[in-house]
């Protein structure tokens, strides 16, 4: 339901977006049914999103999100201010270590993954550019996480149901990010995929704004506590050291 400061009608549009997103293709019917909406209001935002070029039909009539979705979130990814340093960041990431390199950064309290390079024994997961999910459930998120400033960590945090699904208090959360701020970076604990770890560090510049973090995410067997503390770990932090300074002069 709209509150006091929307419109209802952008609600439902957005409603109908959102619920193309989680069932792939449907009908009026479906959508009808799903969001509780008369199968003529749908009707009509769904031609409004097809003259505009936003849904398609199949072949059996049935809707689904346009490819126009894509251009519009390649725009917003290339529009962030790091992206063309980043980018070939992460390339070398994934040349030197042969794993999975990612930016993630912070939008509404979620991590949100920006931009991937694949090294060749890159595990293939169902994490995709575009997703969101928990900061506290990535190594990248945790990264971001830690040099956020004191009020908007806190704020994030008191949108947390504590204890988290792993039994963490609110405690351990902040005694962890304390932590990763102190050593520069965050080690994964397969929160977001099991049997899947990984490394991250910050991206910030001199000014203490804050871009996210850089990551290596890989088989908890392969990316064991000794690679990451030995190998993994200064590789990041040297490379989040020379993004810094990048955007810092640049």
């Amino acid at each position: 339901m709209a509150s006091n400061s929307t419109v209802g009608s952008d609600e439902r549009v957005l409603d109908i977006v959102e619920a193309l997103k989680e069932l792939r293709t449907a009908g009026v019917t479906e959508l009808a049914d799903a969001l509780d909406m008369p199968k003529s209001t749908v009707h009509v935002h769904l031609s409004t999103l097809k003259d505009r070029g936003y849904v398609v039909q199949d072949e059996s009539q049935q809707y689904q999100l346009s490819l126009k979705f894509l251009d519009v979130g390649m725009e917003v990814r290339e529009m962030q201010e790091m992206y063309e340093e980043v980018v070939p960041k992460l390339d070398e990431i994934a040349d030197e270590t042969n794993e999975k390199a990612w930016w993630v950064t912070e939008e509404n309290g979620k991590a949100i993954f920006l931009a991937k390079s694949l090294g060749s024994r890159a595990i293939r997961t169902n994490a995709r550019i575009g997703q969101h999910t928990e900061l506290y459930e990535l190594a990248g998120g945790m990264a971001t996480l830690s040099v956020l400033s004191e009020t908007r960590r806190e704020e994030i945090l008191d949108s947390y149901d504590f204890p988290l699904s792993d039994g963490r208090s609110r405690e351990d959360l902040e005694a962890e990010l304390n932590t990763v701020q102190e050593r520069g970076v965050a080690y994964g604990t397969e929160q977001f995929l099991k049997g899947v770890t990984g490394v991250g560090a910050p991206l910030t510049d001199n000014a203490g704004n804050v871009y996210g973090a850089i990551s290596i995410s890989g088989p908890a067997d392969r990316l064991d506590y000794e690679r990451i503390e030995t190998d993994l770990a200064d590789l990041v932090r040297g490379i989040s050291g020379e993004l810094r300074v990048n955007l810092s002069y640049r």
